[in-house]
């Protein structure tokens, strides 16, 4: 691979970038979707599916990173022109999957062990949250082995599978849910019950869409993708890269549910603000994410060919990117922050608790956008241990336990004078995991750059 130009360069992120975004967008609308659809049904069958939503993406996101490792390690096979080790790479992804859907099984089925985190609910809603995850068991292994596809395309830079799959399953999602919920077709309503099986339906539907076009477009024939016999050393790579991955994921994730569980003690305006914010910073948060993806890719592909010069060049266009994009984000949030909230709720007295607490939103996206895009670049360079460590400390330690320590420790009275400036007419706990949380961001994407900064570019440049 040659030299590129700075406009070159840009261009390809911005094109790689445009599918993995979409695919993001389809993830996304199917929460938005189940949410939206079961709220007209009954408040039940809503709670079960809020409820159980959040028990399923712990599972799967954990599960979702260490799968996520075949991206740099079959990018960098694709740079260095080594077609058959693709092949044998995603073979032995395939059986990761596999082991991985087995592994989540396990919390799924027995669901019962997380109501002992949540407390006490609702028996129907408890009901109707177990049958939902045993529902997802039969649609796990298909999402999880539709990601080796996923990751497969994203490491070749080909857009074409995000973007059918995607729009294909929206599709499908949308009517299977207004059929299998309400009723349609001498189907009986199904409530949160028809949620999760359109979810199941819609995974297989993936799957097969997926293995249907690289085993039909002839671009994936050179790569001889089939399964194959376990490959111990093969498959051991990837855990080894892949573990730390899902093991930031998982901290991640884990971080906004206890949040949410710490907030919930402060009554439903506070918990409706909160989870009105989280879903604004989720929408915005998934640009840095598919900027991430794509440099980490186009970057390990120039690792292969050994060019390293224009693999530090893409990551420093890359950042400056996420920069822009995330500044630009900042702008629109701050000029619609009262607007905002009201598209969310008719509810006055959480819209303005939600108002109230925006101020933090447009700082925790620019440091969130950072950490994010730091954490996907050193994916490339096979840096993942030392940045899930990081993640734990700054946003578990300082994050989570931060706002603990200033809302329900001893720190609550040192917080409350930068209450009263920053989030007056907010509860003091929200605004407390929310500034801490920003905190830990921040403390984050400054010790991932520094990480970069020294394992990479002065490495390289020697």
């Amino acid at each position: 691979m040659s030299k590129l130009s700075n406009l070159e360069i840009f261009k390809k992120l911005t094109r790689q970038s445009f599918p993995i975004l979409v695919s993001q967008l389809a993830g996304i609308s199917f929460g938005l979707l189940d949410t939206i659809m079961t709220g007209h049904t009954n408040k039940n069958d809503l709670a079960a599916v809020s409820l159980a939503t959040s028990i399923y993406v712990i599972i799967f996101v954990g599960l979702l990173g260490v799968i996520n490792a075949l991206v740099p390690i079959i990018a960098k096979s694709f740079g260095s022109g080594n077609n058959t080790e693709i092949g044998e790479y995603w073979g032995q992804g395939f059986w990761v999957s596999i082991v991985l859907s087995i592994v989540g099984t396990i919390p799924l089925f027995f669901s019962e062990i997380w109501f002992y985190f949540i407390g006490d609910i609702n028996i129907d809603v408890y009901n109707k949250v177990v049958v939902y995850l045993k529902i997802l068991i039969i649609a796990l292994p298909a999402a999880l082995i539709f990601r080796t596809i996923y990751n497969l395309c994203a490491a070749l830079s080909k857009s074409k599978v995000m973007i059918i799959v995607s729009m294909v399953s929206v599709i499908c999602k949308a009517s299977l849910n207004y059929i299998l919920i309400y009723g349609c077709l001498k189907i009986p309503p199904m409530g949160s019950t028809g949620a999760s099986v359109s979810t199941t339906i819609v995974s297989w539907i993936s799957l097969f869409i997926g293995i249907l076009i690289i085993y039909t477009d002839n671009f994936y024939k050179q790569f001889n993708i089939r399964i194959r016999k376990p490959d111990i050393l093969k498959i051991k790579e990837i855990l080894k890269l892949g573990l730390p991955m899902g093991g930031s994921y998982l901290v991640e994730v884990l971080t906004f549910s206890f949040m949410t569980i710490l907030i919930t003690r402060e009554g439903i305006v506070a918990v409706g603000a909160h989870q009105i914010i989280t879903n604004i910073v989720s929408v915005f948060y998934i640009i840095p994410i598919s900027l991430g993806l794509a440099t980490s890719s186009m970057t390990a592909q120039f690792l292969g060919a050994k060019n390293n010069d224009v693999a530090i060049q893409i990551g420093k266009i890359g950042i400056k990117i996420t920069m822009l994009i995330a500044m630009i984000s900042c702008i629109a949030i701050y000029y619609f922050s009262n607007k905002l909230p009201v598209l969310y709720t008719n509810d006055l007295s959480i819209s303005v608790t939600c108002s109230n607490m925006m101020f933090i939103v447009p700082f925790f996206l620019i440091v969130d956008s950072v950490q994010c895009f730091n954490s996907y670049i050193l994916r490339a360079y096979n840096i993942t241990a030392l940045p899930f460590i990081l993640q734990t400390v700054s946003l578990g330690v300082v994050g989570l336990g931060g706002g603990w320590w200033f809302d329900f420790g001893p720190g609550v009275q040192t917080y409350k004078p930068i209450h009263e400036i920053l989030f007056s007419g907010a509860p003091i706990g929200a605004s407390s995991m929310w500034i801490m949380s920003t905190s830990g961001l921040a403390i984050s994407a400054f010790s991932l750059y520094v990480l970069y900064k020294e394992k990479v570019i002065k490495k390289l440049l020697l």
